[in-house]
């Protein structure tokens, strides 16, 4: 990246962060934005989020000599952890508080779910080996 680059997305940064201080202080006060625009709102900003903290974490690596391999491994495993607590709360969720087939993103969970299921079936049957003793270790 050149500084040029580097000099306007820093410009970007400082800009979208008052942008964003801003927006969250309205929403505090009680604004009620469009409920579709306030759910893509919070979708695209949890991927930014995670897109800046996995860049953050790598340029930490960078600075600090770090084997960055080992970074991306870490960044995964906290993401299977992350993913792994909010599938808790959902199920939880979908036990409670009398969740249907109609409700707004179950179709799209469903379909990301099957594939999900498909790509841990090839993983696992990759490793199967090594992920029996992993399994009968945790019983």
């Amino acid at each position: 990246m050149t500084d040029k680059t580097q000099g306007a997305l820093s410009g970007r940064l400082r800009q979208l962060s008052s942008e964003l201080r801003d927006v969250g202080l309205a929403l505090k006060e009680g604004a009620t934005p469009e409920l579709q625009l306030l759910q893509e709102f919070r979708q695209v900003l949890d991927n930014v989020r995670m897109a800046a903290w996995t860049v953050n974490e790598l340029l930490n690596a960078a600075e600090l000599q770090k084997d960055t391999d080992k970074v991306l491994s870490f960044l995964a495993a906290e993401r299977l952890r992350r993913s792994n607590q909010m599938l808790k709360d959902l199920c939880a969720d979908l036990n409670d508080q009398g969740v249907t087939w109609q409700t707004n993103g179950v179709h799209g969970l469903f379909e990301t779910v099957n594939v999900l299921q498909v790509q841990l079936s090839k993983l696992i049957n990759q490793d199967r080996g090594w992920f029996e003793k992993v399994s009968d270790s945790s019983r």
